[in-house]
């Protein structure tokens, strides 16, 4: 009778909740759904719903009818098949470890029937997405929660059935599972454990721990230990009362703190979704979604991106929002905090910082504090470790400041342990690619404001091809630690305020592996690849088929040697790439009775060389031993190795390459193999051959040494200026030297016709000779002098072999004219590179 009166029940509310159910909008997790879940068709699937509510098993029959997957009905008393999935919940399931129930017998027979097997697949349905709050009235009625009654959901789905996730847990085997136990019952109470922990994980992934009023927020701020200490360091001096430190105090945290909002998120989301990115973009190609939910369930997530754009942080929160995994708290420059965007962006997680703490011991200690208790209440943060947008498209060499907070407050942590992800982002053409140009040039950087957030509404009207995202490989802070910080568990366990002396190594070495592990989830993006080919063409003027060929070649490279296991090639149709790049890139298609030609003008060579450099380190090793063969018809196996080895220490830390100098014999040796598989190289006897001139893969072979054509005539520039201060008897300071690199490649490029502000990036000549003295070829005196070591002469000689006739011609020439041109410009007022650079473009020097 009991079991007739459920039934009539059940079909009643079934017909109730049917006007409703097509107003329910959900997003499933993972994506695709029936791709990822692999559900064996010819076994019985049983789902296991986080709690018991009728109203999400109506969600997931609509749900599993939709993605074609087995459809859920009531067990009852009877077994799963094939044909009939059944569904548990997870009430019942705890009920059975109280006191026998039908679902016990159930299971039990199951479990005795050594023939019974099904596939287990755990299911949370999460209405409206909020991790739940200090209550308030709204809260309590509306928020969804696992102690929610029937008549409590039946609001919740009223007001949140326009923003369903449902998660899927991977299908495991219940026969696999039962059979661990010596009995049923200690099969049942593990089984239960299991997905008990499994849900509440899945939960913590989606939705985020718990949230606290920012009040709240902030007063523990105020109260936390080094903050007090603080407070009262700076109480009497420069006149400061405690009453004014602690005033100050509270400033910075209502500063810094975010005020995390579901209502926020929501509206940024759907206003993302219609108005921006799907005016503005093509699609986001998002991969390693799947992983970061895996890894949400089990560790401390923080992200540490590259910079290109200020849609970055909002790409990465939006691809993790709609894979089912709780948007991070991000930290935020305080430029962003201008109305009406910067309170928008605290709402959605935002966290300001300032450029420098330096000065404020009460702002660092607040804002330290502030780190420490994302971490510890295991809130998954977000920040850029190069500390703004790259303008050139390169990475950036990392800051350390905010990492260092991060990872001593997560080595603290003793919950759970905590992944720091790199996140590869790249651009088929990036928002900011013309006022990075300009700021290249010499111009002021633009000042985030109101008024300018109105200006960039002109983006709206224009295409900007595809965003990509590629999760990289995780490091695990405690693992990684264990490795390369010997004693940091010891100083934890002593509740000293101080890490090991080796704290700060430790943490730029976990800077630069972060940076490595970005690049190797390089995307190489059709515009990216395109860039390659035609910037590396004379004059970037190529035929079609030429230039189709090259990048097929470029895609061959990348395949037959992988720069590593997450490198993504969203394309691999040469000629598409062609097709979809040009429009995107300005590359002109130029019609021609012998075969039409493609090229770009000077400005758009400049937004290009930004697409070319995201990916550039991927064909480093192979482009350097292209340029080797640029005046050499034949080399020995070993004259390429050493002449790769002799780079790689430049190559390596200006683009971040991933193998340690040890490995570079094995990994030219793997790039030899795949060029002579191409064609690009032959061998002739026991040596290698350049191909013939008149033979196509002659020009591709050349193409591919002029990618790095840029990079080693500063490599160039640097010895041969080292060489040549070396034999003058004033002393070198280290700044002046770097002016003078920079200085010398401003007048080449002028020189030269080319409009590439980034070839006399200062930062770039900073970075060879910090290589030049990890190296041990230059040293640093305390008053800042270089003393330079004379093999340098040699390498100086050896550089020159890289560049091509006219550059070599041009640099010696520049070079013995510096002294003079030096003792002029002393005597008369000289034009800024910017004007210089202007008046090049204007009238051909």
């Amino acid at each position: 009778m009991r079991a007739l009166l459920n039934s009539a029940l059940y079909s009643l509310v079934w017909w109730m909740f049917r006007p409703f159910n097509g107003l329910v909008r959900y997003k499933s997790a993972p994506q695709p759904l029936r791709e990822t879940l692999k559900i064996d068709p010819t076994k019985p699937v049983v789902y296991i719903l986080a709690q018991r509510s009728w109203v999400d098993m109506f969600v997931l029959a609509r749900l599993c009818r939709e993605q074609v997957l087995p459809r859920p009905n009531r067990t009852g008393s009877n077994f799963p098949t094939v044909e009939r999935a059944g569904v548990v919940y997870m009430d019942a399931l705890l009920e059975t470890r109280r006191h026998p129930t039908a679902l016990t017998r159930l299971i039990e027979t199951g479990i005795a029937t050594k023939s019974f097997e099904a596939q287990l697949v755990p299911v949370s349905i999460f209405w409206g997405r909020d991790p739940g709050k200090e209550t308030s009235l709204w809260k309590l009625l509306f928020a969804d929660s696992v102690q929610a009654g029937r008549v409590q959901k039946f609001f919740i789905m009223l007001f949140n059935g326009r923003n369903v996730l449902a998660n899927f847990g991977l299908p495991f085997s219940f026969r696999e599972y039962v059979e661990r136990g010596p009995d049923a019952a200690t099969s049942i109470r593990k089984l239960t454990r299991v997905l008990h922990f499994h849900f509440l994980r899945a939960r913590t992934a989606a939705l985020g721990p718990t949230l606290l009023r920012r009040g709240v927020v902030i007063d523990g701020l105020l109260n936390a230990e080094n903050v007090k200490k603080a407070i009262e360091r700076a109480a009497g001096k420069n006149g400061m009362t405690r009453d004014k430190a602690r005033a100050h105090a509270r400033k910075c945290a209502e500063e810094i703190a975010a005020n995390y909002s579901t209502t926020s998120i929501n509206f940024l989301e759907r206003f993302l979704s219609i108005v921006v990115f799907k005016r503005v973009f093509a699609g986001i190609d998002v991969q390693g979604l799947e992983r970061m939910r895996e890894l949400a369930q089990q560790y401390e997530l923080v992200y540490m991106p590259s910079h290109r754009s200020h849609a970055d942080y909002l790409l990465v929160s939006y691809s993790l929002y709609h894979a089912g995994v709780a948007p991070p708290h991000i930290a935020a420059g305080v430029n962003l905090n201008f109305w009406p965007i910067g309170g928008l962006l605290r709402r959605c997680g935002a966290f300001y910082l300032r450029r420098s703490f330096s000065g404020d011991a009460i702002y660092t200690a607040v804002f330290r504090a502030y780190v420490d208790a994302l971490i510890r209440r295991g809130y998954a943060i977000e920040f850029f470790p190069e500390g703004g947008r790259s303008r050139t498209g390169r990475l950036l060499q990392p800051k350390t400041g905010l990492l260092s907070m991060v990872a001593e407050a997560g080595l603290r942590q003793d919950i759970r342990r905590v992944a720091m992800v790199p996140v590869y982002i790249g651009y088929d053409r990036v928002w900011e690619v013309g006022s990075y140009t300009k700021e290249l040039r010499g111009g002021a950087k633009s000042k985030e404001s109101a008024e300018g957030l109105l200006k960039a509404g002109k983006i709206l009207g224009k295409s900007y091809g595809k965003p990509y995202i590629n999760f990289g490989e995780p490091i695990v802070l405690q693992s990684y630690a264990d490795q390369y910080l010997p004693g940091w568990r010891d100083a934890v366990a002593a509740d000293s305020e101080a890490m090991p002396d080796a704290f700060k190594g430790f943490v730029a070495r976990l800077a630069l592996e972060n940076s490595r592990r970005i690049n190797a989830a390089a995307v190489a993006n059709p515009s990216s690849l395109a860039a390659i080919a035609l910037l590396a063409s004379p004059q970037r003027v190529v035929a079609h088929e030429e230039l189709v060929e090259q990048i097929g070649y470029l895609i061959w490279l990348l395949k037959g040697e992988p720069y590593s296991p997450l490198l993504y090639i969203p394309e691999s149709a040469p000629a598409a790439v062609v097709d979809w790049s040009g429009p995107i890139g300005q590359i002109a298609r130029v019609p021609h009775p012998w075969g039409d030609l493609h090229g770009v003008a000077a400005r758009d060579a400049v937004a290009l060389t930004y697409n070319r450099n995201n990916i550039q380190h991927l064909f480093a090793i192979p482009s350097l031993i292209a340029n080797l063969f640029r005046t050499r018809l034949l080399l020995s196996d070993e004259a390429v190795i050493m002449g790769v080895r002799a780079l790689y220490p430049f190559l390596r830390n200006e683009f971040f390459l991933r193998w340690e100098p040890e490995e570079i014999e094995s990994v030219v040796k793997s790039w030899l193999t795949v060029m002579t598989g191409l064609g690009l190289l032959a061998r002739e006897q026991d040596r290698l051959r350049r191909p013939d001139a008149n033979q196509p893969a002659y020009s591709t072979l050349a193409m591919l040494g002029r990618v790095l054509g840029e990079t080693h005539e500063r490599y160039c520039m640097t010895a041969l200026l080292l060489a040549e201060e070396r034999r003058t008897v004033v002393p070198l300071k280290r700044e002046k030297f770097e002016d003078d690199c920079r200085l010398l490649a401003e007048r080449m490029a002028i020189l030269t016709g080319r409009d590439a502000p980034e070839f006399f990036d200062k930062a770039l000549f900073k970075g060879y000779l910090n290589t030049l003295i990890e190296i041990g070829l230059v040293s640093v005196a305390d008053d800042k002098t270089l003393n330079v070591d004379p093999r340098i002469d040699r390498i100086a000689e050896r550089s020159q072999e890289l560049l091509s006739d006219e550059a070599r011609q041009m640099l010696l020439q520049l070079l013995s004219r510096r002294r003079a041109a030096e003792s002029a410009a002393a005597e008369s007022p000289v034009a800024s590179p910017a004007a210089v650079t202007e008046a090049s473009r204007e009238k051909p020097l």
